[in-house]
């Protein structure tokens, strides 16, 4: 130890020192205690030390929650999962109601969340195919929307742990909906696959008590060559839940045809049977007016020459040439929104009477190629003599085809 008062070394057991001659061994043994006593009792800790004592307990707190809470996550199907896969499904596509009578349109997702999810043993068969002791069964709801139908649902779908990563084995799929429309139809039939056009379509949204309805109305066209019918068709629907269903059939008003034969020009082509071909027949008949109720004007010429032995003491010495021409005004006899049709043309002054016969093709489009009137040409007129007709004349019978 060392002397207190001069520095000088000394012996452990000394008690004055040999340098100055003062007493040591009292003042080295009190020193020596506060050093002890401070060692077995530690001042009071201060504000500072508070602080820093308290920010460690914070900080391992804190690490201790991250570990829990990142355990829990990591054992749950996280919801962006379940939420993309439902985004991805035919259900956002298609949508829970019926397509019928509105356009179709997809879905967007809103307010998704997922309610519970929970394991679920997975049985023999389900272990055999997710090898797997258990499953994870989400529960999720939500809305989807499109600009026709709003749909409020709850669903389901199963997943199974892979590693570090969930793995879907089954939906997800809904399992109970609310669906409220938004708009009325966008048309009345269950398809697009219309055989006529489509213009002024306008419909309704009537609510009553949580029940809806939607009233249609549009002007309808078809489109013939010889022909353009247009009407007004109106019909209800009422929505069941799902879709969107007619209540009746639907009301045709304002129907109205109108002809397309003016300007159009036919020439004959002889196509009748051998019983009629004992002549040549050349013969035109061309369109001029259209009239109100399907009524045509036309103009026309028929020649007729019998074609067998016609000298002296022969059958055919009775058939005299026919040259008839004239002007005939006829009706067109018509199912609307068919694409066939009767016609009659009369010459009152000739008694001359050209009409498509049910017992051949009346009227109709000669495969994409030219339009055709199949008719026959008859006469109450004793234009030629026969000793087989006596009363009405057939003069021809055969395809009449338009001509540019």
């Amino acid at each position: 130890m060392k002397c207190l008062h001069c520095g000088c070394k000394l012996p452990s057991d000394a008690v004055f020192c040999a340098s100055c001659g003062k007493k040591v061994a009292a003042e080295t043994a009190e020193s020596a205690a506060p050093a002890q006593q401070n060692t077995q009792h530690p001042l009071p800790p201060t504000k500072k030390s508070k602080g820093i004592i308290a920010g460690m307990v914070a900080a391992v707190a804190v690490v201790i929650v991250a570990a829990i809470v990142g355990f829990n996550m990591a054992s749950n199907v996280p919801e962006d999962m379940v939420r993309q896969a439902l985004q991805n499904s035919s259900t956002m596509t298609d949508g829970i109601a019926s397509n019928s009578y509105v356009e179709p349109e997809p879905y967007s997702l809103d307010g998704f969340k997922i309610d519970k999810q929970q394991d679920e043993a997975a049985g023999d068969i389900g272990k055999a195919l997710v090898n797997s002791d258990k499953v994870r069964h989400v529960y999720f709801s939500g809305s989807m929307k499109n600009g026709y139908f709003k749909t409020d649902f709850t669903g389901e779908a199963y997943y199974v742990k892979q590693g570090d990563t969930w793995a879907n084995v089954l939906g997800p799929s809904i399992t109970s909906s609310n669906t409220i429309p938004l708009k009325g139809v966008a048309r009345m039939g269950e398809s697009t696959d219309d055989d006529y056009a489509v213009s002024n379509f306008a419909s309704t949204l009537d609510s009553n008590n949580g029940s809806y309805t939607s009233t249609a109305t549009q002007d309808v066209a078809y489109s013939f060559w010889f022909a353009t019918d247009t009407a007004t068709n109106t019909c209800t629907f009422a929505f069941d839940g799902s879709a969107w269903k007619p209540t009746g059939d639907i009301a045709v008003s304002n129907m109205q045809t109108t002809t397309n034969f003016a300007g159009k020009k036919f020439e004959y082509v002889e196509t009748g049977s051998s019983l009629f071909r004992t002549g040549t027949t050349t013969s035109t008949i061309e369109f001029t007016n259209d009239g109100e109720n399907g009524a045509v004007s036309a103009n026309y010429t028929l020649n007729w020459k019998y074609s067998g032995d016609t000298s002296e003491g022969s059958a055919g010495q009775y058939y005299l040439p026919v040259a008839l021409s004239g002007d005939l005004q006829g009706t067109v006899q018509h199912t609307f929104g068919q694409d066939d049709f009767d016609i009659e043309l009369n010459d009152t002054a000739n008694q001359v009477t050209f009409a498509g016969g049910e017992s051949y093709s009346t009227i109709s489009a000669g495969n994409g190629e030219s339009n055709t009137l199949s008719l026959s040409a008859t006469t109450n007129a004793k234009s030629f003599e026969s000793p087989i007709q006596t009363t009405m004349y057939r003069l021809s019978m055969g395809t009449y085809v338009e001509k540019a």
